[in-house]
């Protein structure tokens, strides 16, 4: 999320995702949807080669949407949440 109004920037960057995660150009990602069923939306980010590089893992009709961001081996980086509002 951008900084903005009510949203200061930090004094020094927080990294969020580890830095193997990370490179210094930009890279072309791909968000490829995955059959639905009734409880779940997964969806997976390839590389322009069609090679995974994410995975995200969530229940559709759960509290909040939770979701998991997996890496290609599967194992959780993130979890995130939609937000409610009141």
């Amino acid at each position: 999320m951008m900084p903005g109004p009510g949203y200061p920037l930090a004094a020094s960057p927080v990294a969020v995702i580890g830095p193997q995660f990370c490179v210094g150009y930009p890279v072309d990602l791909t968000i490829v949807r995955k059959l639905m069923s009734l409880s779940e939306g997964n969806f997976g980010v390839t590389d322009i080669n069609g090679n995974i590089m994410f995975r995200v893992k969530g229940k559709l009709f759960s509290l909040r949407d939770r979701r998991v961001l997996l890496d290609a081996a599967g194992n959780p980086i993130i979890t995130f949440r939609q937000k409610v509002y009141l």
